[in-house]
């Protein structure tokens, strides 16, 4: 009997019989496969050591090959030097870094146009391949932007600036890129940007600038938000004044949208929307609405003059910024604008700023009871010479009453209304050097006749009928609104106002003048009176000497005559000269009869000289000195004369004197020294 086989023996066997060959120990296969997985780990960790030195060499500074290059590819396109710290890369996730990015201005030597701290990129290069390039975002720091513009001149008539060609015009038609561009995101942070008119010259200077833009993932455009703070803006010489501004805006190629600008500075705020055209540089148009502070923009723009200004006003118009210039053109209104005391309701008008001038054009307001309408105009700015301004108003129905109570004049205020023109030019800077001229014309109200140079004789004898003052004399007696008419045509010079024929009348008194004064100190201004009653012309004289600051005060006189004189010196302190004649003259209640005389008027003394008065077959001759009021303010003699008496009525003596409680009666004659 035979053993069976092992079955794990036998299994051996019979492989063994089958297989080809022998296989290997089993201590080999162990060791085998040992041997494949350090293979594999040693292939990992060589691998990992590759791609580590791969990244870590594509994190480095690109070199001096490579920046120059760039270089001079960015130089070449923007025609303006251009220049770069360092440029380093790093390929994996795909980050790009411009360090220290300077584009020169117009000078080499000149302010750059931009310098740049760091401009970072980030991308996917690798998305090239597929024919797009998709830039995930641009971050730049630290940046500053300075343009300029000058004026034009002989060899470049539109001017130049300073602003780089950044896009070009095409020639042919397009081409199809190798790859399409794509930019998702824009952050321009902790930026500044000045701008530089060297022609007015102004300038404006943003602080705190950023700049954000995106990518619309459904209208497909480009769209972002600006703002910046603490800006300043100086124009020519003027304070410069603060400015804040956040807006929004879209991008179109070259061309920016702003759907909205507020712009908030000192004295203004402003709402803006308009269009900036990169590609033609300066080219903006801008639609403006604002709304002003007159008192702050007066501090601003006049803050070494002294007048003030009150009220607010409105603006709606266009700012047009253009190669070799620019154009604001607009409208403005104000509910009651004020300049010192007066008040202009209903202020409108048209406004026009170009590089050479300024101009306010029809400008119309209320004036106490009528209307005004004005231009004003400065040019040329940027000449060699000091531009002129010029100021032409024109005026109707003024009501007198309501001036005359808003100036509040003392001695007398006036009824009627007054139209006119005037006219003045000078020099920015030297108001004392301005020129001009003007005319006034005055209506008195309804129902006045005022006095005319020819008396009608029916007038004279209605006036002689009229009974002379009762009661005891009032030398300030108020003439209330005295209803006034004339005309006053004027032309004006730095040293004078030279006056045309004119004429003041009431219903009374007129008055006919020329002459000049030096803005009411040195005058020369001779004159005609013809008065149907001494008393009221006496009183309009009183009245308007106080209205000029010389208080004066009426004296009790009557008739009517004719004086013709001369004004001198100063209006407060005025000497009037000429010859005096007159009809039924009346004074200390006697009537006196006709007279003339040589008169001198100054310091509220009228000296009398050559004097004839006569009434029936009685005279008096008189030389001499005699008070326009009494007591007089400084205690002076009220009177000092030699006067000849001929055959004169006692009784109308003792009435003058006050000495009707004696009982004189006869003719006097005689010679006597009148004084005390």
């Amino acid at each position: 009997m035979s053993e069976e086989p092992h079955r794990g023996e036998s299994a051996d066997r019979q492989e063994t019989a089958d297989a080809p060959e022998a296989r290997p120990p089993r201590k080999g296969r162990r060791r085998w496969r040992r041997a494949r997985r350090f293979v594999v780990r040693l292939v990992a960790f060589v691998l990992a050591v590759v791609a580590g030195l791969v990244v870590a060499i594509l994190t480095v500074d690109l070199g001096p090959l490579v920046r120059d290059l760039a270089e001079r590819r960015g130089s070449q396109y923007i025609e303006r030097p251009m220049r770069i710290g360092r440029l380093s890369a790093k390929l994996i996730p795909g980050t790009f870094v411009v360090d220290d990015l300077i584009i020169e201005g117009l000078e080499p030597a000149g302010r750059p146009f931009l310098t740049v701290r760091k401009i970072t990129v980030q991308f996917p290069w690798w998305t090239v391949f597929s024919r797009r390039l998709n830039i995930e975002s641009v971050t730049m720091t630290d940046w500053d932007m300075f343009v300029e513009t000058f004026p034009p001149s002989a060899d470049r008539p539109t001017g130049r600036h300073n602003f780089p060609r950044f896009t070009r015009p095409r020639t042919e038609p397009a081409r199809p890129l190798p790859f399409t561009t794509t930019l998702k995101a824009l952050l321009a942070s902790r930026g500044s940007f000045t701008y530089e008119d060297h022609g007015t010259p102004w300038r404006t200077v943003a602080r705190n600038l950023t700049v954000q833009m995106y990518r619309s993932d459904v209208t497909r455009d480009y769209r972002g938000r600006t703002t910046f703070s603490n800006g300043t803006v100086q124009i020519q010489n003027y304070l410069p004044f603060r400015t804040d501004m956040q807006s929004r805006f879209t991008l179109d190629g070259g061309k920016v949208h702003f759907d909205r600008i507020d712009l908030l500075s000192d004295g203004a705020k402003s709402i803006v929307t308009g269009d900036l055209n990169l590609a033609r540089w300066p080219e903006q148009l801008y639609q403006v609405r604002s709304r002003i502070d007159f008192p702050t923009q007066k501090n601003i723009f006049f803050h070494d003059q002294g007048f003030t200004v009150s009220g607010e006003g409105d603006f709606e118009g266009t700012f047009h910024l253009f190669k070799g210039g620019r154009r604001l053109q607009g409208t403005f209104r104000s509910a009651v604008a004020g300049l010192n005391d007066w008040r202009f309701p209903g202020l409108r008008g048209s406004i026009l700023w170009l590089p050479d001038r300024l101009e306010i054009t029809d400008a119309t307001s209320g004036l106490y009871g009528g209307s005004a309408r004005f231009d004003f105009r400065m040019a040329p700015f940027g000449a060699p010479t000091r531009a002129r301004a010029e100021w032409d108003v024109a005026y109707r129905d003024v009501d007198l009453a309501r001036l005359t109570d808003f100036l509040e004049t003392q001695g007398v205020r006036l009824a009627g209304r007054a139209s006119g023109q005037n006219r003045l030019a000078w020099q920015l800077g030297r108001w004392a050097e301005r020129r001009g001229g003007g005319e006034i014309v005055v209506e008195p109200p309804p129902g006045v006749q005022p006095m005319a140079p020819d008396v009608p004789a029916d007038r004279l004898a209605a006036l002689e009928e009229q009974p002379v003052e009762v009661g005891p004399f009032n030398p300030f007696l108020p003439l209330g609104y005295l209803p006034v008419a004339g005309r006053i045509a004027y032309a004006i010079d730095p040293e004078w106002i030279v006056l045309d024929e004119s004429w003041a009348a009431t219903e009374r008194t007129v008055v006919t003048f020329s002459g000049r004064t030096a803005y009411g100190e040195r005058s020369r201004i001779p004159f005609h009176v013809t008065s149907l009653d001494w008393q009221e012309s006496d009183r309009v004289l009183a009245g308007i000497l106080t209205m000029f600051g010389a208080p004066a005060a009426a004296v009790p006189i009557g008739g009517h005559g004719e004086f013709d004189g001369v004004m001198l010196g100063a209006f407060r302190q005025a000497r009037i000269q000429g010859r005096f004649t007159g009809e039924n003259l009346r004074a200390w209640g006697v009537v006196w009869g006709s007279g003339r005389a040589d008169l001198v008027i100054e310091n509220a003394y009228a000296f009398v000289a050559d004097s004839v008065m006569t009434r029936g077959d009685s005279e008096i001759r008189a030389n001499g000195q005699f008070s326009l009021g009494y007591p007089r303010r400084d205690g002076r003699e009220e009177i000092d004369a030699r006067v000849r008496i001929s055959r004169r009525p006692l009784a109308d003596l003792r009435h003058a004197f006050r000495l009707d409680d004696y009982p004189v009666e006869g003719v006097l004659s005689g010679e006597f020294h009148v004084y005390g």
